[in-house]
C-alpha cells in the first residue's frame, strides 16, 4: 500500500528503516543459552516487496524460516487476550483495511497467516483479569477453546504458576534464537532456564508500552531552558537536573495559593511514573543465581536509597504533581491537558501515550528516563511487562505443530511488516520534529533491560504497587514497609519457583 504522508526533514527521511533495524539488533542482544498437521511442500516463493520501504532487497530475508504451507482445513486458530479500554491491545485484532499503515500491516500479516495455513484467525478480548479468569476456566474445564494466550506478563506469569501454561523452550517449530523472539526478555523472564511465556514482534503492544519522558518545547522555551537534549547526550540527564527544572517551573497560574491540575506544572504524571524511575536506575528489584533462580533483592541498602531519590523528584515540595495524590483529579487525561495546553513541562507516559499526542499544536519531544545520578553508565528502562503483552499456550491447546508453525511465521511476518508500520506511525505527524528525537529514541531502542520483579504483581510480590504506595501517601516509614514484606514476597516467590522446578520438561 502506498504510504499517504511525508516526513519533511531529508536527515530523517529513513528513520522509520533505521530504528526497525536497531530494534532487531537489540533483539539478537543476550540470547539465552536455551493433534499433529502434517506439513505439505506446497508454500510459494515468499513476496518481500510488501517489506521493502527504502531499498531494493528485504534485509530480514535471512531470517526467513521458510516453512511450508499446511492444510489445516480452515480451523479456528483462536488468540484469547487481554487488555484495557485506556489502552487497548491491538497486537492481533484487525477487523478489515482502514488505511492506517499499523493496522493494514496487522490485517496483511493475519490474512497471510490463513492462506497459507488454511486456517481462520480470530480473537476473544477481555480486560487483564477477566482474560486470566478466561483461560483459567477453559484449562480447568479442558475445554481446547484457545490456541493462543496474550496477556501482561504479571498475569501470565501468574497462569504458569497455576501450572496452566505450556512450556516453550522446545515448542516444536518455534525458534528463540531468530531475532523476533525478544531474547532480553527470554533471559530476563525465564526461570530454571524455562520460559512460559515470550515476547517476539508480533507484540507490539509491548513495544509502545516503552517508558519515556515528554517534554513541551513551547514552556522549555519560555523558561530558557533549551540544554534538554544535550544533557541526555552529554550523559547528565538526571533525578537531580529533572528537579531543577521541575522548581524552575512550578507556578500558581490561578493565586489561590496552592498547587492544582491547573496550575502550570514542572512535572505532572500518576503513579506509573515511580515503575519508570525505578527502572531508569537499572536496578534488579529480583536478581537471578547461578541456576537461573530468582533472589529478591530489595532488602538492601541501595534500594533504600533508590526510594528515597524517587520520593524526593516526585514531592509536592519538589514542585512535582502526581495526580493520584488528589481526589477528583483524572490521572489518565489531567497530564496529556497540562502538556497540551503549555502548562507542563513534563510528562513521564510511554510510546503510547506519544501516539495520543499527535494532534498536540504545540511542539513536543521526548527524553528517555533520568538516570539516577552521573555515576550511573548509561540510561536504562525496562520492558513494561505489567502493560505490554505476553504470549503464551495453554495446556489445552492441542495441535502443537500448527501452533508453533503459525506463531513462528507470525513473528517473522511482525518483524518484516508490522514493527516497521509501527514506527512508521511513531513518525507521522508532530512527533519526531528534529533529529535529536531520532537520536533519544535509539538511546531508548538501546537500553531496555528485563526484571522479573515487574512481572510478579499477580502472584503475591506486590513490589511496584508497594512503591507507588509509598510514593503516592509520602511513606517515610518505607524501610520497616518493605522488610515486613519480605516473608510473605519470600514465600510467593518459592511458590513460583518450586512450580518451575517440577515441571520435568
Amino acid at each position: 500500500m502506498q504510504k499517504q504522508y511525508t516526513i519533511m526533514k531529508s536527515s530523517i527521511k529513513y528513520a522509520g528503516l533505521l530504528l526497525s533495524c536497531l530494534l532487531l539488533l537489540a533483539s539478537c542482544q543476550n540470547t539465552p543459552d536455551n493433534s499433529s498437521t502434517t506439513p505439505t511442500d506446497t508454500s510459494a516463493p515468499r513476496d518481500t516487496t510488501a517489506a521493502d520501504t527504502t531499498a531494493d532487497s528485504d534485509p530480514t530475508a535471512m531470517y526467513d524460516p521458510n516453512l511450508p504451507a499446511v492444510d489445516a482445513g480452515g480451523d479456528d486458530f483462536c488468540f484469547l487476550y487481554g487488555d484495557n479500554d485506556f489502552e487497548p491491545n491491538l497486537d492481533i485484532c484487525a477487523e478489515e483495511e482502514n488505511g492506517e499503515p499499523l493496522n493494514d500491516a496487522i490485517y496483511a500479516r493475519n490474512l497471510a497467516m490463513e492462506e497459507k495455513y488454511n486456517v481462520k484467525i480470530s480473537w476473544n478480548r477481555f480486560h487483564y483479569d477477566q482474560a486470566a479468569a478466561e483461560l483459567s476456566k477453559t484449562v480447568k474445564a479442558g475445554e481446547d477453546r484457545y490456541d493462543v494466550n496474550i496477556n501482561n506478563g504479571a498475569y501470565t506469569l501468574s497462569l504458569a504458576t497455576q501450572k496452566q501454561l505450556q512450556q516453550l523452550n522446545d515448542f516444536p517449530y518455534i525458534d528463540f534464537s531468530k531475532p523476533y523472539w525478544n531474547s532480553n526478555m527470554l533471559s530476563g523472564s525465564s526461570i530454571n532456564n524455562k520460559n512460559y511465556f515470550a515476547y517476539s514482534d508480533m507484540n507490539i503492544h509491548a513495544l509502545g508500552a516503552t517508558p519515556c519522558v515528554l517534554f513541551n518545547k513551547t514552556v522549555a522555551e519560555q523558561f530558557d531552558i533549551t540544554d534538554l537534549y544535550k544533557n541526555v547526550t552529554d550523559g547528565t540527564w538526571t533525578y537531580a537536573k529533572m528537579s531543577q527544572y521541575i522548581k524552575m517551573v512550578t507556578g500558581d497560574i490561578d493565586g489561590d495559593g496552592k498547587i492544582t491540575e491547573k496550575d502550570r506544572l514542572g512535572f505532572v504524571g500518576n503513579t506509573f511514573v515511580i515503575d519508570c524511575f525505578l527502572s531508569g536506575t537499572g536496578y534488579q528489584t529480583i536478581t537471578k543465581d547461578a541456576d537461573d533462580m530468582p533472589v529478591l533483592n530489595i532488602q538492601s541498602e541501595p534500594y533504600y536509597n533508590i526510594v528515597a531519590a524517587i520520593m524526593d523528584v516526585c514531592s509536592a515540595d519538589n514542585g512535582s504533581y502526581i495526580c493520584d495524590r488528589y481526589s477528583g483529579v483524572d490521572r489518565e487525561y489531567a497530564p496529556m491537558e497540562a502538556l497540551e495546553e503549555n502548562r507542563a513541562l513534563f510528562w513521564i507516559a510511554n510510546l503510547k501515550g506519544v501516539e495520543r499526542m499527535r494532534g498536540m499544536e504545540s511542539p513536543f519531544g521526548i527524553l528517555p528516563i533520568p538516570k539516577l545520578n552521573e555515576e550511573q553508565s548509561s540510561y536504562k528502562i525496562h520492558y513494561q511487562a505489567n502493560i505490554g503483552g505476553a504470549m503464551s499456550i495453554p495446556t489445552t491447546a492441542a495441535n502443537a505443530e500448527l501452533i508453533g508453525m503459525v506463531l513462528e511465521d507470525m513473528a517473522y511476518e511482525s518483524m518484516r511488516t508490522v514493527k516497521p508500520a509501527y514506527v512508521d506511525v511513531l513518525l507521522q505527524g508532530k512527533f519526531l520534529r528534529d533529529e535529536e528525537s531520532l537520536v533519544t529514541l535509539n538511546i531508548m531502542f538501546d537500553s531496555y533491560y528485563s526484571d522479573i520483579g515487574f512481572m510478579t504483581g499477580s502472584s503475591g510480590i506486590t513490589i511496584l504497587s508497594e512503591l507507588r504506595d509509598i510514593i503516592a501517601n509520602n511513606r517515610t516509614d518505607y524501610v520497616s514497609r518493605i522488610e515486613k514484606k519480605m516473608k510473605s514476597y519470600t514465600k510467593s516467590l518459592t511458590k513460583i519457583c518450586n512450580t518451575y522446578l517440577e515441571d520435568p520438561t
